[in-house]
């Protein structure tokens, strides 16, 4: 991973590499993708895997918080802090299991996504919108959650493949990002 050629930076590049990151995240939370009226296509889990791999846990947790966190103010919504944590951890799960686990990347990659999926998106996303929404008047969480996970399962597929696409071209780039 890149995470070694990371650490061996200066402290200036190291600031220099999460500011950029930062603003790439910025720019994925404020834009998605319509499908359809229900299904809103985004990438954030794409540039927190890369985050996550290229930073480690902190880099990635702390990249992908402070995207989101700005993100909010560029959109004109209050930042939550349950979405802002949610969204930290879609960098800092992959910075666990892709730097400080040992095996295949690929299955690295969908433990990773599989991961993110249950405990950021159907877990603290789903909780946030669901104590904002008007929903939690008429129906339990669990039912909220079932409802928006069928519609979230394809939106994390999309992002995994496309991590695991991009991470093979940056390979054959010759960029040192390991597919074991």
């Amino acid at each position: 991973m890149f995470t070694k050629a990371f650490v061996s930076l200066s402290a200036a590049k190291k600031i220099a590499y999460l500011a950029v990151f930062t603003a790439i995240a910025v720019a994925v939370n404020a834009f998605s993708v319509d499908v359809t009226p229900a299904l809103k296509l985004s990438f954030t889990a794409t540039v927190g895997f890369f985050v996550g791999a290229m930073f480690g846990p902190v880099g990635g947790f702390a990249v992908m918080f402070t995207g989101d966190l700005i993100g909010c103010f560029f959109s004109g919504y209050a930042p939550n802090p349950l979405i802002g944590v949610a969204t930290g951890l879609l960098g800092l799960i992959p910075g666990l299991i892709m730097t400080h686990m040992r095996g295949n990347f690929y299955v690295k990659a969908v433990a990773s996504f599989v991961l993110c999926l249950v405990l950021c998106t159907a877990g603290l996303n789903t909780f946030a919108i669901y104590l904002m929404s008007s929903s939690a008047d008429s129906v339990s969480y669990w039912s909220y959650m079932l409802t928006r996970l069928p519609v979230q399962i394809p939106v994390m597929a999309v992002n995994m493949i496309l991590s695991v696409l991009l991470a093979k071209l940056l390979n054959k780039a010759g960029t040192r990002f390991t597919i074991s």
